[in-house]
């Protein structure tokens, strides 16, 4: 797994939507079974989401393997994941609190605000983890190294875990202490409300910046 990827993936896991979700299921009546819920609705989506994208592209002639179709994928990642820092430090992308996701459907907002059920649960894990530019450029990484559908399962599912990795410790840390787990997100999540932009605006140039100068090599080879 290359480095821009795993930045791409632990920059994910500071999304104010999915502490915020997280958060309020911590303060539920049953925490440990809405939490369950939540984690594997989310991870069903986007592993599916993101194996969909390697299986299907990985007969594509873009993928066989030429130093021409890794640079110029990789340029093409870099130049979106500039634009999309210069958007957020320019304040033409994101607000307050940038993100790379498109924003979530409001209709979870308004469950979060109810009583809380595994039905709840199930839609806000995907609906906090819609696929944004991070992910679709990890995506874009990961096929343009034309690597076989197996070596791609394996890239997805470590992008996801360590895209998870706040609501899956959450999980485990309130099977024994509910209250403490929901302490250490809500710290969490204020931290992130301080330091996301910064977080998003630091990885997307620097990610950016790597793949446009390895994709114009790529192409000099």
């Amino acid at each position: 797994m290359t480095i821009e990827i795993i930045l791409l993936a632990l920059a994910s896991t500071v999304r104010p939507t999915s502490l915020a979700a997280v958060y309020a299921l911590l303060a539920a009546d049953e925490p440990r079974r809405l939490m369950t819920v939540y984690v594997l609705a989310g991870l069903a989506f986007t592993l599916a989401f993101g194996l969909l994208v390697i299986w299907v592209f990985s007969g594509v002639p873009v993928s066989t393997g030429t130093d021409q179709a890794k640079g110029i994928a990789e340029i093409i990642g870099g130049l979106a994941m500039l634009a999309f820092a210069i958007g957020v430090s320019t304040g033409r992308v994101g607000g307050r609190h940038a993100d790379d996701a498109p924003k979530a459907p409001s209709r979870w907002h308004g469950l979060l605000e109810r009583q809380l059920t595994p039905r709840t649960a199930a839609i806000a894990g995907p609906a906090t983890h819609v696929p944004g530019l991070f992910y679709l450029v990890a995506l874009n990484v990961i096929v343009a190294h034309h690597l076989n559908p197996f070596d791609g399962l394996a890239e997805v599912v470590i992008y996801n875990l360590i895209w998870f990795a706040i609501p899956i410790l959450a999980l485990a840390a309130c099977i024994f202490r509910p209250d403490v787990a929901r302490e250490g997100v809500g710290a969490i999540s204020d931290w992130t409300r301080r330091n996301s932009r910064r977080i998003v605006i630091i990885v997307s140039f620097v990610v950016g910046a790597a793949l446009v100068v390895r994709g114009i090599l790529g192409l000099q080879s």
